[in-house]
């Protein structure tokens, strides 16, 4: 009987620690916000999902203690500095059918960096305010679609020889009167600037890859360097 007690205390705290586990994975090493606080009168709990990439959307839960919030407006600003002191124009959540105390919202983040969602609550109370800090950054990258990779592959190159040609017949064509023809000369000048243009061209796109890849770079730093905390856990049983 010692032996089966022993068993079945061992697998009991087992499962307590797997539990424990799975409670925890809601919460550890997620870059989402749990936030309670008071709005005036008004008690709130506040979810915020952060997105994965940045410009990304933001869901925002709120949950309120009480039945008589009328209305919530949300809006995203910088945790401090200038972006602190004016906001953007406040979005309304909405308010569940089936819930009257649950309200559902999406803002887009812009920037990455300490921001805060400052929640304005209007009920039979009166009016209350709140401001729940978000820490946001990238914690991925996501590829571009094919076919958009494509369309846009193909308006450069078609951009690209639109300004090229554009500029040859400015040269060749631009100074001709009704029903004259380019002279020898002009066709001679209207190739070399076709070619000083297709330089040109050439160069801004190389500039602009350049630019882009730096970007990307930048860009794949900071989500390497987003690394959430990891929660362990250590099982110990005592024999008796």
């Amino acid at each position: 009987m010692k032996g089966f007690s022993l068993r079945v205390r061992t697998i009991a705290a087992l499962v307590i620690a797997l539990a424990a586990a799975l409670s925890l994975s809601a919460h550890v090493g997620s870059p989402d916000v749990y936030y309670e606080g008071d709005a005036g009168p008004y008690h709130l709990f506040v979810t915020v999902r952060v997105p994965q990439v940045i410009p990304g959307v933001a869901e925002i839960q709120i949950r309120c203690e009480t039945n008589d919030v009328r209305a919530i407006q949300i809006v995203p600003m910088r945790l401090s500095g200038p972006g602190s002191n004016f906001p953007p124009t406040s979005d309304l959540t909405q308010q569940s059918k089936e819930d009257p105390q649950f309200f559902t919202g999406s803002l887009w983040l812009m920037e990455d960096g300490a921001l805060k969602v400052r929640v304005s609550v209007d009920g039979a109370q009166g009016k209350g305010e709140l401001s729940v800090p978000v820490a946001a950054a990238a914690q991925k990258t996501l590829k571009m679609e094919r076919p958009l990779g494509g369309l846009l592959a193909f308006l450069m190159v078609f951009l690209g020889l639109g300004i090229v040609f554009i500029a040859g017949a400015a040269v060749r064509e631009g100074s001709l009167g009704p029903g004259e023809t380019p002279a020898p000369g002009g066709v001679r000048r209207a190739r070399v600037v076709m070619a000083i243009a297709a330089v040109v061209v050439v160069g801004i796109l190389y500039l602009g890859r350049a630019w882009w890849n730096s970007d990307a770079s930048n860009y794949q730093r900071g989500v390497n360097f987003f690394k959430p905390p990891a929660a362990e856990t250590k099982l110990e049983t005592e024999t008796a």
